[in-house]
């Protein structure tokens, strides 16, 4: 089975998005003091990152970055 270039593009996109959203509510649930729930959003944040192919990874901003690596990750 072959996937078009733009399905994997938008695969990457997606999970991208997923990304960003997981790591502010890791943020948000470090604010909260709630360890469980930032346990379990960690660990989703860490697999939706190893899903993350390189080129996607290039679509990173400097903010997502930042986000990212306080979320002790990178």
């Amino acid at each position: 089975m072959k996937i078009d270039t733009i399905e994997m593009e938008d695969r990457g996109a997606e999970l991208m998005a997923l990304a960003r959203m997981l790591a502010f509510a890791v943020e948000t649930a470090k604010g909260l003091d709630v360890e469980a729930v930032e346990y379990c959003l960690d660990t989703a944040l860490r697999a939706v990152l190893n899903e993350i192919d390189e080129p996607s990874r290039i679509m990173l901003t400097s903010n997502d970055i930042l986000l990212m690596n306080r979320s002790a990750l990178c």
